[in-house]
């Protein structure tokens, strides 16, 4: 029984079972060598045992190898190792190791072995890191040396190891100025060189060492190198008091030469080819300005503002173009204060000229004038903040104080000029001039493609009969007018509420028909069966509440189909041919008056013989 419930199952599941290699196959035939249970499919998965974090941490006795889905707090493939469970990093986990700023906490020290940390910027706290060329900048080209703790004259009682200090007096065998370190109970002098310095914990202070005595750094401190101080590629800060006359070697710029340039405050030292002379930033002309070496005004560790009352970028005269900005980037006109204008005024009868492409709202313009933005219509066309083109002339005083809007294309062998509307991504229109025929379009393509026939909605023609022309859907139109008429407009189909005319003719020339046949022999029978009615068209439908005459279309068209035709709308709506029913009157008017005609005959005949009755009646 248990064997024939297995060879069951076996059969409903699609498992496959090898004896002689105790393997299982769901799915296949032939399930590999390697493995114990082999699941093949090509439309379903294997899906994992599921469960919450608490659901896991609560199985007892996991087995070493066990393997569940987590579907909460960090999902994913947990497994248990035999002692712990691995998977995905839980949220804390990941919080323990990296800071929400981004910060990384470490419990012992970094070693970078032979690797750099790169791109640091540049430090603003006391406790930030700096690079070696920021820390170059500030050392002014001095030899920066680890810190040491203070300046001492005798050994200190307690010292830590790596503990440093300057001697300022000979002690333990060293030498005064001389930097000494303590390690494991010994001290180890070294001598200072000039130009090294180093940071004092104490004083708080930087000391630099000139050879002959370490000196702190302060404003009334002289720094003396007898070796001069070589500063290529770092900048050094002149105090307040500038440099003294004592403070200035053979070589450079010497107290006599400055004092002999007789300058005074607020002057400034010009070059003029030979000489610096004395210059007054008072007033002057700046010829020429590049873009890119900049005008900089420092004042101590401020940038002021320097303001200009009249900046003049050209002095061409009148009508001319003399003179120009020209940057090796971009140039920006910031206007300052508030709502304040930038204006640009040619003189005399000059011209402000906009080269290239012009955006307003948009940074980088994809055509000639673009106008770009993301407000909302405020209701009020003439003052509004969406894309609006306002051509406004305020003079009411003549007919001619027009507004013109020109769309305009060089000749006959240029493109065509034409005014595109589009809603993006979904629809657009366009209305324009087709070069090559000279009419007015209306096009359903916002890129005015005219090479179909069918995107042409409405075309105008300066001259012809078919001065409006409608196309159907597929493009095509009624032109054939007959001789002696004076055109107009010229379409397939019209759909009227009312029509009021002088004149209606329809078109009968035996030359376009064909088939020509006389009405059918019960066309009487079939006639007598209209039923004319009264009545009144619903008012969401057609606004005309006269009271009216007429058929009823489904009614017609069980007795005369081809009357009526049946639109393609929702309702299939129908309607009736009442043009063709002229005939029909006809018709039956010319059969009415044959057999009027008979009985006028009978009539007459029947009299006749009255009368001649009369006659023999009368003579007897």
């Amino acid at each position: 029984m248990l064997r024939f419930k297995f060879i069951l199952f076996s059969a409903l599941t699609g498992l496959v079972y090898n004896a002689g290699n105790a393997q299982v196959g769901i799915g296949t035939e032939t399930a590999v060598a390697s493995a114990k249970l082999e699941l093949s499919s090509s439309e379903r998965g294997f899906l994992m045992p599921r469960m919450t974090q608490s659901q896991r941490v609560s199985i007892a006795t996991p087995a070493t190898g066990l393997l569940v889905f987590q579907t909460d707090n960090s999902p994913g493939y947990y497994y248990f190792t035999g002692t712990t469970w691995t998977g995905p990093l839980t949220s804390s986990e990941v919080a323990g190791l990296v800071k929400s700023d981004g910060q990384s906490i470490f419990t012992g020290d970094l070693n970078m072995a032979t690797k750099k940390i790169s791109n640091l910027a540049d430090p603003t706290d006391a406790n930030d890191v700096a690079t070696k060329n920021y820390a170059d900048g500030l050392s002014g080209g001095l030899l920066w040396k680890e810190s040491v703790l203070n300046l001492v004259a005798t050994a200190p009682t307690s010292p830590n190891n790596g503990d440093r200090y300057i001697l300022s007096a000979n002690w333990g065998g060293g030498s005064k100025n001389q930097i000494a370190t303590y390690n494991s109970g010994n001290w180890t002098f070294v001598t200072p060189s000039s130009k090294d310095a180093v940071f004092v914990s104490v004083p708080s202070n930087g000391y630099v060492f000139n050879g002959t005595n370490w000196s702190e750094f302060s404003s009334g401190t002289v720094y003396t190198f007898t070796g001069g101080l070589n500063n290529l590629n770092n900048s050094i800060s002149v105090a307040t008091n500038g440099v003294l006359n004592n403070h200035l070697a053979n070589s450079s710029v010497t107290a006599v030469k400055l004092n002999s340039m007789s300058a005074s405050k607020t002057q400034v030292l010009s070059f003029d080819g030979s000489k610096w002379t004395p210059d007054s930033l008072t007033f002057g002309t700046v010829s020429s300005i590049t873009a890119g070496s900049g005008i900089s005004v420092v004042n101590g560790s401020t940038t002021p503002t320097v303001s200009l009352s009249q900046l003049t970028l050209a002095m061409g005269g009148t009508n001319t173009t003399t003179g120009s900005i020209t940057g090796s980037s971009a140039l920006t006109m910031t206007a300052g204060g508030t709502n304040s204008n930038i204006t640009l005024s040619p003189s005399g009868s000059g011209y402000t000229l906009l080269n290239g492409k012009v955006g307003l709202g948009i940074s980088s313009p994809t055509t000639r004038l673009h106008i770009q933005s993301s407000n909302t219509f405020s209701g009020n066309p003439g003052s509004n903040n969406v894309p609006t083109v306002q051509l406004f002339n305020t003079s009411n005083g003549s007919s001619t104080a027009d507004a013109i809007l020109g769309i305009r294309t060089a000749g006959n062998s240029s493109g065509d000029p034409y005014l595109s509307l589009d809603i993006a991504g979904v629809k657009g229109y366009s209305a324009g001039i087709l070069n090559s025929t000279d009419q007015l379009i209306f096009n359903s393509r916002w890129d005015f493609n005219n090479s179909s026939n069918s995107s042409k909605l409405v075309q105008f023609n300066e001259y012809g009969q078919s001065r409006v022309l409608i196309s159907d859907q597929s493009g095509n139109v009624k032109t054939n007018w007959p001789s002696g008429w004076g055109g107009g407009l010229s379409t397939w189909d019209l759909s009227i509420s009312g029509i009021y005319y002088t004149s209606l003719t329809s078109s009968s020339d035996i030359r376009l028909k064909n088939t020509i046949k006389p009405l059918e022999v019960d066309f009487s029978s079939k006639y007598m069966k209209l039923n004319p009615v009264t009545y009144y068209w619903n008012s969401d439908v057609f606004p005309v509440h006269q009271l009216q005459y007429g058929f009823i279309s489904q009614e017609v068209e069980e007795i005369f189909p081809d009357l009526v035709a049946t639109a393609t709308d929702s309702m299939q709506t129908k309607s009736m041919n009442y043009q063709s029913l002229a005939s029909m009157h006809v018709e039956m008017l010319k059969k009415h008056q044959s057999e009027l005609d008979v009985l006028k005959i009978q009539n007459q005949k029947q009299e006749d013989e009255i009368n001649a009755l009369r006659n023999l009646i009368l003579k007897k």
